[in-house]
């Protein structure tokens, strides 16, 4: 029992260990050392052993070793698993092979600590993350093209100048292996002239080899930048400007009913559409819809893809049944209600109306505290039955159900003056006055009585009518 004890009080320390060696802090705190020890490497490298100031340059350089040895030390010690660690460290644990005795007489060897800059690398694309989505997109792409650029010159002139500095005099300075790093990586050949030495010969085709890689990658970002213009159309459109937006979540032939609806409502209003689905294999009975709307390929169920379409700004979020790629109906409607909740734990004062397939589901809705929602195959049973029993009933629930033709479903804000009025005396007023026909009237914890025999209008209360056009009172 003693040993349990033990054992989870340990697992418990190394847990805490764990976090505090992965917070945002300790991996900026690193970035900052990485890049003063690549500095100072490269002042060592440059400096005769005999310079005044060399030997304090090389001692804050061991002091920095030093210091990484204890972080990856504690690192590995943390780690749930060492294999996954060596796997992860172990080019920083090549960096620190300087700071044994048996290392330090071979002076190129403390080029190693130049290899902390692919730590740098990925301690930034770590953090990408957290930039604005303009900067965001395509930012790893842009963070390995622009780090092999410097890892190159910088090791390739690092390097050189080791090897080359009593042999070469054309290379016995920083400031010329510098440029001749440069000349490799885009000439594809040394220029001015070959090093003499074979650990420059090396560096340098090291350093023609990180150009082709870097010409290989620069041709291949910009060709998908420009493929993606022209399959878009020339649209490069910034989410981080859409204020008041709808945001639908998938995709259905619904979909376009809903773009529709809402393009004749309210004719500027911004829609975003994100789907799994890719653009151009979208099936549209209007090809037109696509130009209406923004389409954010990605999975609604995720926190990025969400905020990424602006939920913290938009109005409306509604969320369709995703039954694509075979998943059964406890599938999308687990996926209608992780996104539903999602939205509005982001944004509490956004409206939410998800669709989901069984009713026993939507207890669920009802204590995230979302809007609306509704029961897609329940609502065509009830209008069919409705159909059955009056006929020609569907013709005016049609007209009632759209944007684009006759009479709709309107809500009105009442003004403080019918605070306090009955029911019928707004029925009235609104027929004669405005036309429209009083049905229902929503009260402010969320329930509604439709044509209620008697009511006294409360303040916060919302009319529901039937008109033509949308109205105001007063």
């Amino acid at each position: 029992m003693k040993s349990e004890l033990q054992s989870e009080q340990q697992t418990g320390w190394k847990s805490r260990l764990h976090e505090v060696m992965n917070c945002g802090v300790v991996e900026l705190g690193v970035g900052g050392l990485i890049v003063i020890s690549v500095s100072l490497t490269f002042v060592e490298i440059s400096m005769n052993p005999g310079a005044r100031g060399y030997s304090t340059v090389e001692d804050v350089n061991h002091l920095l070793t030093l210091i990484f040895a204890v972080e990856l030390t504690l690192r590995g010690f943390a780690s749930p698993s060492k294999r996954d660690f060596l796997r992860s460290y172990w080019i920083d644990i090549l960096s620190v092979l300087p700071l044994l005795r048996m290392f330090r007489i071979f002076r190129a060897l403390r080029l190693l600590r130049l290899l902390r800059m692919f730590r740098l690398m990925g301690i930034f694309t770590h953090y990408v993350s957290f930039f604005p989505y303009v900067l965001r997109r395509g930012a790893l792409e842009y963070t390995l093209v622009l780090g092999l650029i410097m890892i190159a010159v910088l090791f390739g002139s690092a390097t050189v100048l080791a090897f080359e500095r009593d042999a070469n005099p054309q290379l016995d300075s920083l400031t010329k292996t510098f440029w001749f790093s440069i000349y490799p990586l885009l000439a594809g050949e040394p220029v001015p002239s070959m090093p003499e030495t074979s650990g420059g010969k090396f560096a340098s085709i090291f350093v023609m080899f990180m150009g082709m890689i870097f010409f290989a990658m620069l041709t291949g970002t910009i060709s998908a930048y420009m493929i993606e213009r022209i399959q878009g159309g020339g649209r490069i459109v910034n989410l981080s400007k859409f204020e008041n937006h709808i945001i639908i979540c998938g995709w259905s032939r619904k979909a376009e009913i809903i773009v529709r609806e809402y393009q004749a409502a309210h004719k500027n209003s911004d829609i975003v559409v994100i789907t799994l689905e890719e653009e151009e294999k979208l099936q549209m009975a209007n090809p037109s819809i696509a130009s209406r709307v923004t389409f954010l390929q990605d999975d609604f169920t995720k926190v990025a893809a969400l905020e990424r379409a602006g939920i913290r700004k938009a109005s409306t979020c509604i969320i369709l049944s995703d039954r694509s790629h075979n998943r059964s109906e406890q599938d999308a409607d687990a996926r209608t209600i992780l996104a539903a909740l999602t939205a509005e734990k982001l944004n509490p004062a956004i409206y939410t109306c998800a669709e989901l397939i069984n009713r026993e589901f939507g207890s669920h809705l009802e204590m995230g505290r979302v809007n609306d929602y509704v029961i897609a195959d329940e609502q065509s049973a009830f209008l069919l039955a409705q159909a059955a029993l009056n006929h020609g009933l569907v013709h005016v629930v049609s007209e009632l159900l759209t944007q684009e033709r006759g009479n709709q479903f309107y809500t009105l804000e009442l003004t403080r003056e019918w605070i306090g009025k009955s029911f019928f005396d707004l029925f009235i007023h609104l027929k004669k006055e405005k036309n429209a026909i009083l049905i229902a009237v929503q009260s402010t914890d969320g329930s509604s009585q439709v044509n209620p025999s008697e009511h006294e209008f409360k303040e916060g209360d919302v009319a529901v009518v039937i008109a033509d056009k949308s109205i105001k009172l007063g």
